[in-house]
Order: structure tokens, then C-alpha cells, then sequence
């Protein structure tokens, strides 16, 4: 397909996850918007990923594969395909979720519409055998807003108030010269990327806008990064990015952006204490307890 022809990109990094590549591609292959391309990025997948990418992409064109030299990461890999995207529109996906036909279509739609720079809407997520429903998140939050057209802060403000944020980037149509004005990218080599950038990504945003679908299906599994356990890992990334949410006050010099952002680097200190307690991770969080309550002091400040 001819860059010019494309209007939304679907960016999807790819590590191991060949059992569920076939419907998780086949979910954007049959959107009802034809004028797509999807960028697949596999990150070095141990098991036959790329073999499968490659056999998609020879079946149609509108795929393209990339093959990352080595292990990096998916915030790496996200860059790597926003790099390459021809699309007016961005859409993030995962490799092992689904898509309702209509999504891209609609969405696409209203945007041009509206002249949004960022489009949400809702999701629900199913389970495999054995996985406990405390990681079974809900995506409901498009039902609370009352304005066709919001800014950023607005937009999060009222899932704040409701309860109903979720940082996922695969519950946010975004266009892409936004993206690339305010130069906003994943953070390189950390787990919970989607964190800082949707908070960001909300902050800067003058016009938002939503469908009240439940477009995106996720799926929770077991060797996931959303039902890992507890780990160095786990934790030195979750204060990493709360740091940076914290140095990033400096760029608002509104009070409620601020305040966003320190209510952020708080829930992402609770949740985690919550986890390692059920987890009964005592010994590994009270290595960590300095650090986590020098964070909550910061968001006081």
C-alpha cells in the first residue's frame, strides 16, 4: 500500500507470544477500515513469532515486519515502529488481544470529524485457566464523559474522580502528528511504560474525544508482565517511573496537572505495597521501604 493511502498505523510489538498471533492480527486484517498497515515489531522471540509475522506479512502487504537485533523491550520497540509509521492516526496493540472489526473504522471517523487529537474508548479483559480474577482489570470509563470534545486534563480528571483511569495505550486512538509535536515517546527499557507516557500523552492533549464501545478485548495470561510476580525487577521499574512522573511537574505550571501526577506516583506506591503484602513479599518490600516512602514525601511537595 502507498504511505499516502494509509490512515491509521497499528503499531504491535511481538515477544513469544506465536499461539495468539494468528487472532490477535487476524482482529486488525479484517477492520472495516481496509486503509491500514500494521507494524510488527518481534523483539527476538525464542519461540516461531517471526516465522509466523513473516508468513502473515508474505499474505499481505499491508504488514510489515521488523526483526529486532536484540532484545529490548516493548517501549523500544513502539518507538521503533512509530519511527516507520505512515499513518495520520497511531494505534498501539498487543500481540495477544483483540479487536473489534468496527474499532479503527469508527474511530478514524470521529477524529477527522471532531479534529481530536486523542480518541478513547472502553475494554474488557477475559482470563485464561488458572489466573486469578484480582488481575482481571475493567475498562469501563467512556459512560462518565458528558462533553463530545474535552481537553487531556478534563478527560482524566473525570476517570480520576470515577475511578476508572487506566493507563493502557491500547484503549487510545491517537493521531499522529500530536505524537509528534510534543515529541512524546516510550521510555526505554522499563516495564509499566504505558504509565508515564498516557499520563502524558492526557496532560498535553487540547482535544479528546471517545466512543461509548467496548472495542478492545485483553487478554490476561499467566507469564505476562501484568501477572509476573514481585520481583527487583517489578520494583526498581516502578520507582524509575515514578521518579520521572515526578520530574516531569516541572513542565505544568497549572496545580491540578500537578497534583495528577503526584496522585499517580501515590496509586502506583499502593498498588504496590498492596501486591507485595498479598504476595507476602515482606523481606523484598522492606528492602525497598526507604525509597517508596522518599516518593510519597516527594508528591507532597
Amino acid at each position: 500500500m502507498k504511505s499516502g493511502n494509509v490512515l491509521v498505523t497499528v503499531v504491535i510489538p511481538v515477544f513469544n507470544t506465536a499461539e495468539y498471533l494468528n487472532e490477535a492480527i487476524g482482529s486488525i486484517l479484517r477492520q472495516t477500515l481496509q486503509k491500514l498497515e500494521i507494524v510488527a515489531i518481534d523483539d527476538c522471540s525464542s519461540d516461531n513469532s517471526l516465522q509466523i509475522l513473516r508468513e502473515l506479512a508474505a499474505a499481505d502487504s499491508r504488514i510489515k515486519v521488523i526483526a529486532m537485533p536484540q532484545n529490548q523491550g516493548q517501549s523500544v520497540c513502539r518507538n521503533k515502529g512509530l519511527e516507520i509509521a505512515k499513518g495520520e492516526y497511531i494505534y498501539f496493540f498487543d500481540s495477544d488481544d483483540i479487536l473489534e472489526e468496527d474499532c479503527l473504522q469508527l474511530c478514524y471517523e470521529k477524529c477527522t470529524e471532531l479534529q481530536t487529537d486523542l480518541l478513547l474508548f472502553d475494554g474488557k479483559s477475559f482470563t485464561e485457566n488458572g489466573i486469578s480474577l484480582e488481575f482481571n482489570p475493567k475498562y469501563d470509563r467512556t459512560g462518565f464523559f458528558t462533553k463530545s470534545v474535552s481537553t487531556g486534563l478534563e478527560t482524566i480528571e473525570t476517570m480520576y474522580k470515577n475511578k476508572a483511569y487506566s493507563c493502557s495505550v491500547c484503549l487510545i486512538f491517537i493521531r499522529k502528528s500530536y505524537l509528534d509535536q510534543t515529541g512524546l515517546r516510550f521510555y526505554p527499557g522499563v516495564f509499566y511504560e504505558d504509565v508515564l507516557f498516557s499520563m502524558l500523552l492526557y496532560l498535553q492533549a487540547k482535544r479528546v474525544s471517545s466512543i461509548r464501545r467496548t472495542f478492545f478485548h485483553r487478554r490476561i495470561r499467566s507469564n505476562s508482565v501484568m501477572t509476573s510476580r514481585l520481583s527487583h525487577r517489578n520494583i526498581n521499574d516502578r520507582i524509575l517511573i515514578c521518579n520521572e512522573l515526578l520530574s516531569n511537574k516541572k513542565n505544568f505550571s497549572d496545580a491540578t496537572s500537578r497534583h495528577l501526577l503526584n496522585l499517580e506516583v501515590r496509586n502506583m506506591m499502593k498498588f504496590l505495597v498492596k501486591n507485595a503484602i498479598i504476595g507476602k513479599h515482606y523481606k523484598l518490600l522492606f528492602s525497598y521501604l526507604n525509597q517508596i516512602l522518599a516518593l510519597f514525601l516527594k508528591t507532597f511537595s
